[in-house]
């Protein structure tokens, strides 16, 4: 191999950019499996709000019932 110290940087240069190139790529299912979807989150919001509907109807079943007692 000669010691061209052009085709050397570009050969450099060439394997920095494929060792770039690897690393976004291993990185992207990383990244959408953190951000939840809009679907996701509203599903999420509305299983919150059931949870919550549900305990308020039973904190107030409970109190009716304490009053009749």
């Amino acid at each position: 191999m000669s010691n061209n110290p052009y085709l050397y940087e570009k050969l450099v240069a060439t394997r920095q950019a494929e060792i770039r190139h690897a690393l976004q790529q291993s990185r992207k299912p990383v990244q959408t499996e953190k951000s939840p979807t809009f679907v996701e989150n509203a599903a999420d919001k509305f299983g919150t709000l059931l949870v919550e509907l549900g305990s308020r109807l039973q904190r107030t079943n409970h109190r009716h019932e304490a009053s009749l007692s």
